[in-house]
């Protein structure tokens, strides 16, 4: 099925009123799922046709070709992180949901001397793959995602989160050299903007990049009237948390990342 551009499918033991086991799969453009599982402590729930639903559904989404699936649960929903690990997901990584006001505490944008801004375009749509791919070296932030899906595939998940506009993606060069990039999108509900993706290369990294993509971020935020600018950490990566510290981002939630991969051969990814 496919609902507000988002094919989805759904499997259920039981009836609509009392179900006694649930799996949802969201199929997302890059070639990933995100799937939503019940709280088997729930009153209708039995946790072995929990655990049969969400492996049949396994089961059908593996022609698909998708290279993995991921679930998102809140830290204390243990019971329906353990169901995950039960069905074959492996525990990913805590994700940090963080946000700040574009305009309190103020941040100076950046000057123009100190980066040249490269938007995308059809003419750079190679730069920008050339330039994420090169980000994931020694990356701290989700390392085990890296490689699992080809370039093409990222930048296609990227496009979908949230509202397009190829104008909030940008390549930053210093000193006429390639450094970082920053991809934003505007969030559906909110006059928000979300950093989808940003990154520095290794030899700009310890040099302040980071911190100018983050002024670049809140700069955009105040162009296009957006309040608030928000984005997600992986809750390990210390260096990246110290840095969106020291700008005034806050938490506002945090959800753990589940990862499931179908067995070599069987996914056709």
């Amino acid at each position: 099925m496919t609902q507000a551009g988002v094919e989805w499918e759904a499997w259920r033991c039981g009836t609509a009123h009392s179900p006694t086991g649930l799996f949802l799969a969201l199929l997302l453009p890059g070639s990933a799922a995100v799937v939503m599982v019940p709280d088997p402590d729930e009153r209708s729930i039995d946790r072995d046709d929990a655990q049969r639903v969400i492996r049949a559904g396994l089961s059908h989404l593996q022609p698909r070709g998708l290279h993995y699936a991921q679930g998102l649960v809140e830290p204390h929903a243990l019971a329906q992180a353990a169901l995950l690990e039960e069905v074959g997901f492996r525990h990913l990584a805590p994700l940090a949901y963080l946000e700040r006001s574009a305009s309190y505490p103020w941040v100076d944008p950046p000057r123009d001397s100190e980066a040249e801004w490269v938007p995308y375009g059809p003419a750079t749509h190679a730069r920008f793959a050339d330039m994420v791919q090169a980000t994931y070296e020694d990356s701290l932030d989700c390392p085990e995602l890296a490689g699992l899906r080809p370039i093409h595939d990222v930048l296609a998940a990227h496009k979908a989160s949230g509202l397009f506009d190829p104008d909030l993606w940008e390549l930053a060069q210093i000193d006429g050299e390639p450094a970082a990039c920053l991809l934003l999108s505007r969030l559906v509900q909110v006059p928000a903007l979300e950093v989808v993706y940003m990154g520095v290369i290794p030899p700009w990294r310890g040099r302040g990049v980071g911190g100018l993509l983050l002024r670049r971020g809140l700069q955009r935020c105040r162009e296009r009237k957006a309040g608030r600018l928000t984005l997600v950490v992986d809750d390990r990566n210390g260096p990246a948390k110290a840095l969106y510290n020291r700008l005034g981002f806050e938490p506002v939630t945090h959800r753990d990342a589940w990862l499931y991969r179908w067995p070599a051969g069987t996914s056709g990814s």
